[in-house]
């Protein structure tokens, strides 16, 4: 079980979560279509955004009084230099199941985080807004310039 847990980031993620909410959680062997069960009684259902290897999964409590998701993006590096990539992440709160973007390169991703470059120095704008089952979340922007 130790080897599992060192081979998938995501496994040892949830196997935490679930000793510190007294939840409970079962990992198949990290080969190719392995799997990650997590359970527990505070969570209706979980929601599992991003794409590999950078994913989180998300508790959905039941009862209804939701909220959607508000976002705080950051870039790292903030400021990056001529032809360096920035990732571009939405932090975001509330269970997002999908994420809009717009500015530059990350106009159309769904995905919770973006990279991009830039040629010349230049200062560009981004915008992201989460989705959850509540509905979409109010825009959040971050300037990125490149020097």
């Amino acid at each position: 079980m130790l080897k599992t847990i060192r081979d998938s980031t995501l496994a040892r993620v949830c196997l935490v979560a679930a000793m510190l909410v007294g939840a409970s959680a079962a990992i198949a062997p990290a080969a190719t279509g392995g799997t990650v069960s997590y359970t527990s009684t505070a969570c209706s259902s979980f929601t599992l955004s991003g794409t590999p290897p950078n994913q989180t999964l998300n508790c959905v409590t039941s009862g209804g009084g939701g909220s959607t998701p508000t976002c705080a993006p950051t870039a790292k590096p903030a400021a990056p230099a001529i032809l360096q990539s920035t990732t571009i992440s939405a932090n975001c709160d509330s269970g997002p199941t999908s994420y809009v973007w717009s500015g530059g390169g990350c106009l159309g991703i769904t995905a919770s985080s973006c990279t991009v470059v830039k040629s010349k120095a230049v200062s560009v704008t981004y915008t992201v807004q989460a989705v959850n089952g509540m509905g979409q979340g109010n825009p959040a922007s971050i300037t990125v310039s490149w020097h």
